[in-house]
């Protein structure tokens, strides 16, 4: 049943492979936790009782609100699916409260941080070293998920127009407008990483195969790790930083949404909050009386 669920949120959920992978897992710690704790095999048996029992475990054992919420999504979800597709006659998931979560403001990389990062000497010369330092610099040029970095295409890449295309969550595309900077950048890069043919992806292994999520967080975390003291050294930050920075420049928080690609508004909100924190600081450092 795990599997015809992945196929469902994959094929008619659209969603991403990335958030079937977490969903697929929670599923996965979800019946463990029957079978060990509770003595049920199968979950479609399972009453709120055990998904209160549940939640209750993961709080135990440390995970966080963000991560436990996520879950329960998840089981939301997946028993939905189970209604529909397989007869269950009920959710035990439904209507079981969210728990709060602390508010979460991941700081971007200044301006300078960010200089340090892409500085080239900071990088191997050689076809690694370009390719990472591109890597680099197409998360912040774009601010794209991950997931979007990996699937980037060399034919979804029009320099004569000045767009790129971008498959976002839920298989929905948008356009980017590209850099001169980065348009300069991406000829060099394709000097030492021509296209291949069968192997349409912009980022590979040396072996040719598209890069993984696992090695993508590997290159940003490691250059971050030796240019900024930021908290969280994710691909993620340079996306946050991409938004932060041009809000700060006075970009319209609605063409921050698109660029993002963002659902709605409420979304792209997160970033002026960041940027205040940042306008406090340099307020409270500059500000005669704030010294």
């Amino acid at each position: 049943m795990l599997d015809s669920f992945a196929d469902y949120l994959l094929l008619e959920r659209r969603l991403s492979s990335a958030t079937v992978e977490a969903y697929s897992s929670d599923l996965k710690q979800w019946t463990i936790f029957l079978e060990w704790q509770i003595g049920m095999s199968q979950p479609l048996e399972a009453k709120r009782s055990h998904v209160r029992s549940w939640i209750a475990n993961l709080v135990d054992r440390g995970v966080d609100a963000r991560s436990v919420n996520r879950k329960l999504s998840s089981l939301r979800t997946f028993y939905r699916f189970a209604i529909e597709v397989h007869g269950a006659t009920e959710n035990p998931a439904k209507g079981i409260p969210a728990l709060k979560e602390k508010k979460r403001l991941v700081r971007a990389l200044s301006q300078e941080e960010m200089e340090a990062l892409l500085d080239k000497s900071l990088f191997e010369p050689n076809r690694v070293g370009v390719r990472d330092h591109f890597l680099l610099f197409t998360l912040y040029a774009f601010g794209l998920r991950s997931a979007e970095l990996i699937g980037l295409k060399h034919a979804d890449i029009d320099l004569p127009e000045g767009t790129i295309r971008v498959i976002g969550k839920r298989s929905k595309e948008r356009m980017i407008p590209v850099l001169p900077s980065w348009a300069e950048a991406y000829t060099q890069f394709i000097e030492q990483w021509p296209r291949v043919e069968g192997r349409g992806c912009v980022f590979r292994k040396e072996s040719g195969e598209s890069m993984p999520r696992r090695l993508v967080y590997s290159i940003v975390h490691s250059y971050l790790q030796r240019t900024s003291n930021v908290e969280t050294k994710s691909p993620h930050v340079l996306r946050h930083t991409f938004a932060t920075h041009l809000l700060d420049m006075g970009a319209d928080l609605s063409a921050i949404r698109s660029l993002l690609g963002h659902a709605n508004l409420s979304a792209t909100q997160i970033y002026t909050h960041a940027s205040m924190e940042q306008l406090k600081r340099v307020y409270h450092q500059s500000h005669p009386k704030g010294r």
